[in-house]
């Protein structure tokens, strides 16, 4: 039984929108763990902040914990509140979504810690993967849109 939890405070997340020369879209392939939201899912980098922490420095702790990788820079796209299920709970969780522009030897150098996987993807492709993160697709689309893509 799915139990919703109105009164719960917004879980704040800031994810990364890792975005190659070509356009294509760095994405991580979830744990395949119950416990997690969106289980065995491709989805972007990032993660819940600290509190206190804000949106960039969260994100820029999020990656070198994830990733062991620094962005050069980064820029707001867009920003959601949704309703974030983990387990049998769900609570809103509002999340910023920023682009990071990667090179390939900046990708080279990642290391992954978090996931069962990464790879890039062009985002006719990942539209046609059967599981994606639906708030991430949303990220992705709307950075696509401004980009021309």
């Amino acid at each position: 039984m799915l139990l919703l939890e109105p009164k719960a405070p917004h879980a704040r997340c800031a994810v990364a929108i890792l975005v190659d020369p070509a356009g294509r879209y760095l994405m991580q392939l979830r744990d395949d763990i119950p416990t997690i939201e969106a289980p065995g899912h491709w989805g972007l980098f990032g993660g819940g902040l600290e509190p206190g922490e804000s949106f960039e420095d969260g994100l820029v702790r999020e990656l070198a914990e994830e990733l062991a990788f620094t962005p050069r820079r980064m820029r707001l796209v867009t920003e959601l509140v949704y309703p974030a299920r983990k387990a049998d709970r769900v609570r809103p969780c509002y999340q910023q979504y920023f682009e990071v522009p990667v090179t390939p030897d900046e990708v080279a150098a990642m290391r992954q810690a978090e996931g069962a996987g990464m790879a890039f993807f062009a985002l006719p492709a990942l539209l046609c993967e059967p599981k994606v993160v639906p708030a991430d697709a949303f990220g992705l689309l709307v950075h696509a849109r401004a980009a021309g893509r």
